[in-house]
C-alpha cells in the first residue's frame, strides 16, 4: 500500500517547505539525505528503493516533486523509521544526527568533471533563464493568491470562533479514542499547482477513510479548532494546506480513526482561472530550462559507479 503527497509546493508566499514532517527526528531510525545537481539520478534512486518495498508489500509514502510530478522528492517507510530525501534547494536539509541517523549521499561524485566543465557557460545561461521564469511565475502566483483570498475570505468573529470551538470539542469527544499524551500534527500538501496544471492526490489518499464534508466558508476556522482539540486529547493529526493559501487548512486527517474532514472546492471565477493558466505557462517555461540543465548533467554521469552505489545502499537498507 502507498500514499502519495507533496512535502513542498509553489505558493503565493514562494516555495513552502514541509520536508521536516516527512520523517521527524523523534521517529527517525535512518534518514538518507541526497545531495547533487538536477539530473544526477536522485529521483531515479528513490524510485528504485521504493520499488523494493513495493515488492515486499510494505506501506510506503511517496512525496512527489511539485515542479515535475513524475519525479520523487522523498520516500518514507514509517514502520522502519526510514526515509530518503532529496536534500537540495529549494528544500535543502542538513544532518541533525550525522551517521547515527542521518547519512549524506553525494551524487556529485558520479559527475565527470572533465565533461561538465565545457558546459559551464551554457549552464550559467540556462540557470539565469530559469530564475527569470521562476520569478515571473512567483509574481503571477501572488496575484492568484490575492484572488483566492478575496473569493474565500471569512470574517472571524469571537462568537463564531467560540461556536466552532464548542462544535470541535463535542465532535472529538464522540470519537472515543482513548489516548493520553498530546497528539502530534503533521503538515503537508495533497494538492499543488505544477507546470502540468493543478494536481491532487486527495481522492486517492482518503479512499479508505470516512469523509466528513465541512461548509467551504467555515472550513479553515473549523479545522484549526478541531486540530487543536484533537491534539490536546492525544489524537494525532495530518494537516493538508492549500497551495493557493498555504496558511489555510484544506483537509484534516485523523489517521488512527481513518477520518478526514474536508470540503469540496468551489468553482473558481473566470479571473482566477485566467491567472492560474498564465501562472502554469510561466512554470512550464521555468521547467523547460530545468530539463535542459538536467539533460546536460545526465550526459556527464558515470552510471556504472552510480548503479553500483545504488545496489550497495539498497542492500544496506534492506538488512
Amino acid at each position: 500500500m502507498e500514499k502519495r503527497m507533496f512535502a513542498g509546493a509553489s505558493t503565493p508566499l514562494g516555495f513552502v517547505n514541509f520536508f521536516e514532517f516527512i520523517m521527524p527526528l523523534e521517529k527517525a531510525q535512518k534518514r538518507y539525505l541526497l545531495k547533487g545537481s538536477s539530473g544526477s539520478g536522485k529521483s531515479t534512486f528513490i524510485k528504485k528503493v521504493a520499488k523494493e518495498f513495493e515488492v515486499m508489500g510494505e506501506y510506503i509514502e511517496k512525496f512527489h516533486c511539485s515542479n515535475d510530478v513524475k519525479s520523487l522528492d522523498a520516500l518514507a517507510i514509517p514502520s522502519r523509521g526510514l526515509c530518503i530525501i532529496d536534500a537540495t534547494a529549494p528544500h535543502a536539509k542538513d544532518p541533525e544526527i550525522p551517521i547515527a541517523i542521518d547519512k549524506i549521499i553525494d551524487f556529485a561524485e558520479f559527475i565527470d568533471e572533465s565533461k561538465i566543465a565545457k558546459y559551464k557557460d551554457e549552464l550559467r545561461t540556462l540557470l539565469n533563464a530559469k530564475k527569470a521564469a521562476t520569478e515571473t511565475a512567483t509574481e503571477y502566483f501572488k496575484a492568484l493568491g490575492s484572488i483566492y483570498k478575496a473569493e474565500n475570505s471569512v470574517y472571524e468573529t469571537p462568537e463564531k470562533k467560540q461556536d466552532l470551538k464548542k462544535e470541535a470539542k463535542e465532535l472529538v469527544s464522540q470519537l472515543n479514542l482513548n489516548l493520553n499524551e498530546l497528539g502530534i500534527d503533521r503538515k503537508l500538501f495533497l494538492n499543488a499547482l505544477t507546470p502540468d496544471g493543478f494536481v491532487s492526490f486527495s481522492d486517492r489518499y482518503f479512499s479508505d477513510c470516512e469523509v466528513y464534508n465541512v461548509p467551504q466558508k467555515n472550513i479553515d476556522l473549523f479545522l484549526a479548532e478541531l486540530r487543536s482539540e484533537a491534539n490536546f486529547c492525544g489524537i494525532n493529526t495530518e494537516s493538508f494546506y492549500s497551495p493557493f493559501a498555504p496558511n489555510k487548512l484544506q483537509h484534516l486527517y485523523l489517521p488512527e480513526a481513518k477520518i478526514v474532514f474536508t470540503s469540496k472546492e468551489q468553482n473558481k471565477s473566470e479571473l482566477f482561472e485566467k491567472i492560474l493558466n498564465t501562472t502554469v505557462t510561466s512554470m512550464k517555461e521555468s521547467r523547460l530550462h530545468h530539463l535542459k540543465i538536467e539533460e546536460i548533467y545526465k550526459n556527464t554521469i558515470d552510471f556504472k559507479k552510480l548503479n553500483a552505489m545504488t545496489e550497495k545502499i539498497i542492500q544496506e537498507i534492506l538488512q
